[in-house]
């Protein structure tokens, strides 16, 4: 993945997948990797390191003016950096899903996610009407769910957030990182 890089945008009459994320570093990603083994119960189908996230906000398959005016909502956020603990395992049964997240989203987190909710609409986004659930996915398919997993907590330091593509493939999907930008070390 290519953390900094900006491309030029695509001709206008193609679309892209595109979502908003914290991207963990691969050192945390792998440890991340190596939990949904440990705590998975069945045979589900943990997601490779290389494409664990957090979502922050989900914008589907948009043209390129979209993707500018999005790129201008996140070049306009001045959320500071942040430490996020993972240190809550849980899953939802109906999609078969195990995650990972804090017990409590920092304020920093929030805001970042109300910052870039607040200015995507100007460019056609309409956000969830659910409430923000702060987590990584580590496994799909998920057929038994124990809900009190005990982990050890992950600590992130959080410093910047990411425009990223989503590539269907037969095999599942692969991730390309866009666009980045740092967040506010001042504002701590």
């Amino acid at each position: 993945m290519n953390p900094d890089y900006s491309s030029a945008p695509p001709p206008e009459t193609k679309s892209q997948r595109l979502f908003f994320a914290l991207w963990p570093p691969l050192e945390l990603s792998r440890e991340l990797y190596g939990v949904a083994g440990r705590v998975q119960e069945d045979e589900a189908r943990r997601v490779p390191p290389e494409n664990i996230h957090l979502t922050l906000a989900f914008l589907g398959s948009v043209k390129a003016s979209f993707r500018q005016c999005a790129e201008q909502v996140a070049a306009a956020i001045r959320t500071g950096s942040f430490t996020l603990t993972l240190e809550q395992i849980g899953c939802w049964p109906k999609p078969g899903i195990l995650w990972i997240g804090p017990r409590h989203t920092p304020e920093p987190l929030s805001r970042l996610v109300r910052e870039l909710n607040a200015g995507l609409p100007a460019c056609g986004y309409v956000p969830e009407e659910r409430s923000y659930a702060a987590h990584l996915t580590l496994a799909r398919k998920l057929r038994r769910c124990n809900k009190n997993l005990p982990i050890d907590p992950l600590i992130w330091e959080v410093r910047r957030f990411c425009l990223v593509q989503s590539h269907t493939h037969a095999d599942g999907a692969r991730y390309e990182i866009i666009r980045s930008w740092e967040l506010n070390s001042a504002e701590r």
